[in-house]
């Protein structure tokens, strides 16, 4: 029987990061995770010369995450400063988002009765209640607003339908900002942003340095399925390949679907409730392309339009993605509104690729595509998701020593996960150590 003093289940980034903020204040503490590599969703690949991404893209590193990464002797690569720039593809045409003022009135990505809309939406008044990002919208700037600038942005980040996101929940920032103006216009004045800050980074070799740069500071042990997790009086006891493992605290920082299936010998109702959060299908597709193209950077298609979702091209944005003379674009499909693309043979969802990828960019020169299917991609933050978050602490406050993490409780970006991290080592610390 080993014994531990914390045990975390899952070495995605919630898992590692949290893992290594308990090792530095001197905690035991062991990582299990079920499958034969680390990171979860984030999985960094090398193949014919490119190194791309096939799960989370980048992170949107605020003060607290450029931190982290210094503390942990990580050095991260800013993205080129035309990452800001998004187009979309509107009828047959790329349109730059507008970043200005004056861009916003000369674009014609939307109406002029748009337009006034939104100039009008300073007068408007927040709310309190749990509403949907498209009731928000159509209420504050209109339908059109919703189809060309919020629904894409949706798209990218959580592969999401707006109509069933809650505004609370999925932008809590943009909440909150409403909540106090009333106008999210009023609020980007006074605050000069309304939404999530920060650089665009990542790291030379990709994502996966990070990943592997915490894992070697750690105890983790891959291919180890935690089968059994059960609550005695003062400790829990595990059971993993071949042994059962003693502790008195356990991290479970995987999704909720697998959280789900560890709980359900310590509360089964949580259990089943916590299996109920929706995670859609999304497929990523890496294109490595010859020859020279726009100066676009990151687009998103008009909503409903075209089964691509958006598109990046990594190798515009970091040094190091592509040959010399050659471009990687990196593609998404599926989400909350086309869950059917999951289905798809590889070929079908290349093909799906290569002929959209022609029509909106006139990419004709393919070099080589790989294709990654997320079954379970992103968990949304549905209206009504108060009782997940608060069954969550509930559980937390029933089973001591219990704790939840992950992109389903803290936010869905890699950022989200690290700043959270830091929250749940100091509640596992306030347990170990009530005196300290």
């Amino acid at each position: 029987m080993d014994m531990r003093e914390v045990v975390v289940i899952g070495a995605g980034i919630s898992g590692l990061s949290t893992a290594y903020r308990l090792k530095k204040e001197g905690v035991d503490v062991v990582v299990y995770e079920k499958d034969d590599r680390i990171g979860g969703t984030i999985h960094t690949v090398k193949e014919k010369g490119y190194l791309f991404e096939v799960g989370a893209q980048t992170i949107l590193a605020d003060q607290e995450v450029i931190d982290f990464l210094k503390e942990a002797g990580i050095e991260p690569v800013e993205a080129s400063p035309s990452s800001k720039y998004r187009y979309i593809y509107k009828k047959g045409r790329l349109i730059p988002l507008p970043m200005s003022p004056v861009e916003f009135l000369k674009t014609p990505l939307l109406s002029l009765k748009t337009k006034l809309k939104v100039l009008t939406e300073i007068f408007k008044r927040g709310v309190d209640e749990d509403i949907s990002i498209a009731d928000f919208v159509r209420e504050h700037f209109g339908e059109e607003f919703l189809n060309y600038v919020v629904a894409p942005f949706i798209s990218g980040v959580y592969a999401g339908d707006p109509e069933k996101l809650s505004l609370k929940h999925a932008t809590p920032k943009l909440y909150e900002a409403q909540k106090k103006y009333g106008s999210l216009i009023k609020a980007f004045i006074k605050e000069k942003t309304a939404g999530p800050k920060g650089k665009l980074i990542s790291f030379g070799e990709g994502l996966g340095e990070l990943i592997n740069a915490l894992a070697q500071k750690l105890e983790v042990h891959t291919e180890n399925v935690v089968l059994r997790m059960r609550k005695f009086e003062d400790f829990f006891r595990l059971d993993v390949r071949g042994k059962k493992v003693e502790t008195k605290s356990v991290v479970v920082a995987s999704p909720a679907y697998t959280s789900s299936y560890l709980l359900k010998e310590v509360s089964f109702s949580a259990s089943e409730e916590f299996d109920k959060i929706d995670y859609p299908p999304v497929v990523v597709v890496n294109v490595g392309v010859e020859g020279k193209f726009p100066k676009v950077r990151l687009l998103s298609s008009e909503s409903g339009k075209k089964r691509i979702l958006g598109a990046m091209f990594m190798s515009k944005l970091f040094p190091g993605r592509a040959p010399q003379g050659k471009e990687l674009l990196t593609v998404f499909l599926g989400g909350a509104t086309d869950r059917e693309v999951i289905e798809l043979s590889e070929e079908e969802i290349e093909n799906i690729v290569e002929r959209e990828l022609k029509e909106i960019l006139q990419i004709d020169c393919i070099d080589f595509m790989h294709v990654q299917k997320w079954k379970r991609a992103i968990p949304q933050y549905t209206l009504g998701y108060d009782r997940f978050l608060n069954l969550a602490q509930e559980m937390e406050k029933d089973y001591p020593g219990l704790f939840l993490t992950g992109n389903w409780l803290y936010g869905v970006s890699t950022a989200d996960c690290i700043r959270a991290s830091k929250k749940v080592a100091q509640k596992v610390l306030s347990f170990l150590r009530p005196q300290a």
